[in-house]
């Protein structure tokens, strides 16, 4: 499934996600990413390989007398790449059918829809299937009918959309597969689908609709955000 993506995570999300300082949504948005893109994966492994190393000359500093075996031994375990995976599940979901056709989802992507994912029809072609992931985020699988469109929206804070399938474009350009798309509080944006699209969205504030009659979500779009990141509610 992999394939050379034109848009991708900036230094600080990607670093965010080596560290594991980010919410499980985000971490799991990147991951997927990540294993659909070559140039991803060697940068992660570079930046894990430069914790790796601070790490263990902050060890030595404070540890002078340790000795070269457990040196060796410590070098050896956190040389390796940092794996952040979830809790293995009953069974996996390794493809969303669509409507001609069948789309392998990235192995975290996989367990993350092994539950099973309820499928919700919205206005305008937008089918959506929720997934709870944390606290933070609210995170959608997202299927875009060929001809479909989004109502012009803005955002409170940031959208990370993985495309996994198909395409969309908006006013700042054309996305495809495994395409890493950032919007924040400075983008006003209509995503449109010719040929359809599968995507899986990761929100940490609610969108607000900014034109015609789809204002008249807003709450609804409040509510639900609340709801999804509400765990145990």
């Amino acid at each position: 499934m992999n394939s050379e993506a034109t848009f991708h995570p900036n230094e600080e999300l990607l670093e965010g996600y080596v560290q594991g300082s980010l919410s499980a949504g985000m971490n799991v948005v990147i991951s997927a990413h990540v294993e659909l893109c070559e140039d991803c994966q060697q940068r992660s492994q570079e930046m894990e390989a430069t914790a790796s190393q601070h790490w263990m000359q902050a060890e030595e500093e404070q540890e002078p007398a340790i000795s070269a075996d457990v040196a060796a031994i410590i070098r050896s375990i956190t040389s390796q790449p940092q794996v952040r995976e979830l809790p293995e599940r009953a069974s996996a979901v390794e493809e969303i059918h669509m409507l001609d056709h069948s789309v392998r989802l990235p192995r975290v992507l996989a367990k993350v829809a092994s539950d099973g994912l309820v499928w919700k029809k919205l206005a305008n072609g937008i089918n959506q299937a929720s997934v709870t992931l944390d606290d933070k985020t609210q995170c959608d699988f997202l299927y875009m009918k060929p001809g479909s469109q989004v109502p012009v929206h803005k955002h409170q804070g940031n959208e990370i959309t993985l495309v996994l399938d198909g395409s969309f474009s908006d006013e700042s350009g054309m996305y495809r597969q495994s395409d890493f798309v950032v919007r924040t509080p400075d983008h006003t944006h209509q995503p449109v689908s010719e040929e359809g699209c599968l995507c899986f969205a990761v929100l940490d504030s609610p969108l607000t609709f900014t034109s015609g009659l789809a204002r008249l979500l807003n709450p609804l779009l409040r509510y639900r955000f609340r709801r999804a990141t509400s765990i145990g509610v």
